[in-house]
């Protein structure tokens, strides 16, 4: 097992530079330091609830889109009926309308495919990997009891090191200031015997305490050594977990990636050869001369113009 890996400080594949994060740059192993894979697994669940938020947001667009595109369709159809345009023109212009609503039938396809192949495939994910009690997500809280079984020995050793080490520092200290004491009254000629022997008394007591917590203390990091490998094989067991569950949801956002992209593909569409056909077809009814002529003819030099003659008064 690799136990380097275990204790590299955290953000060296992320961004935690810039985002705002209590665990980045220390050791995981350090206590509650396992609370930085606890919250990738809540972020991971955050970032699901997004990217459904996000798609269903852009599937609702298309819906609006082809409801407006239908009202549309209606209203100028409606307007070119009752204006003053006729004949080839006319027609064209209504044909062109009708297929131009074509596309709708595309953009109805692009919701199906986000909805069932997209949206869909990460609720039904978010589903099975997320499951959810009334207070928190299970697979979540599970790491986070684990994680913490795995440290509750090891921060029991850690208080007894911190304990051990501030009781033979100020064992120290106190036996510093009594070998100083010491000097001082060694060199003082009106000090007293009695005074002199106390002193040395209490430097040999302060030796003695300072040994004992000094032989504690060294002996608590041994145990500490000594424990270091179980515990950080247990640290790095729940780790991987996490891993592979993160894994999984990253492996899960790529191919729902792939599957947008399918999604919104329509240079094969057939409602697309549709609305070309029509098109085609109303452009090529169109006809400018035709128009001139049924127009000359109801109304301009080819009508039956009733030229003035001399008229007689009629009784």
């Amino acid at each position: 097992m690799n136990q380097v890996q275990c204790i590299f400080p955290q953000g060296q594949t992320t961004p935690e530079r810039v985002l705002s994060n209590p665990w980045y740059d220390k050791g995981f192993c350090e206590p509650n330091q396992y609370k930085a894979a606890i919250d990738r697994c809540k972020g991971g669940y955050e970032s699901c609830e997004l990217f459904i938020e996000i798609f269903s947001e852009r599937a609702r667009i298309e819906r609006e889109y082809i409801s407006n595109l239908e009202k549309w369709s209606a209203a100028s159809i409606k307007e070119i009926s009752q204006s003053k345009e006729f004949g080839t023109n006319k027609k064209a212009w209504i044909e062109s309308i009708r297929a131009s609503k074509e596309i709708g039938s595309t953009h109805g396809e692009i919701v199906q495919r986000l909805q069932e192949n997209v949206i869909d495939k990460m609720v039904s994910y978010k589903k099975e990997n997320y499951g959810k009690s009334i207070l928190h997500v299970k697979k979540i809280k599970e790491f986070e009891r684990d994680f913490e079984q795995a440290q509750k020995s090891w921060i029991k050793l850690l208080d007894k090191i911190n304990k051990s080490r501030r009781d033979y520092q100020d064992a120290q200290r106190l036996l510093k200031k009594a070998e100083t004491a010491e000097k001082i009254i060694e060199s003082d000629r009106g000090a007293e015997e009695e005074q002199k022997s106390q002193m040395k008394l209490s430097v040999s007591t302060y030796k003695k305490q300072s040994e004992a917590t000094r032989s504690k203390y060294q002996q608590n990091i041994e145990d500490m050594k000594n424990t270091r490998p179980n515990y950080e094989n247990s640290m790095k067991e729940v780790l991987d977990r996490t891993h592979t569950f993160e894994r999984r949801r990253l492996t899960q956002f790529k191919t729902l990636f792939a599957a947008l992209h399918q999604a919104l593909i329509i240079e094969k569409d057939s409602h697309l050869l549709t609305m070309t056909d029509l098109f085609n077809k109303s452009a090529a009814a169109h006809d400018a001369e035709k128009d001139i002529q049924w127009w000359n003819s109801h109304f301009g030099s080819d009508t039956n113009t009733a030229w003035p003659s001399f008229e007689e008064l009629k009784d």
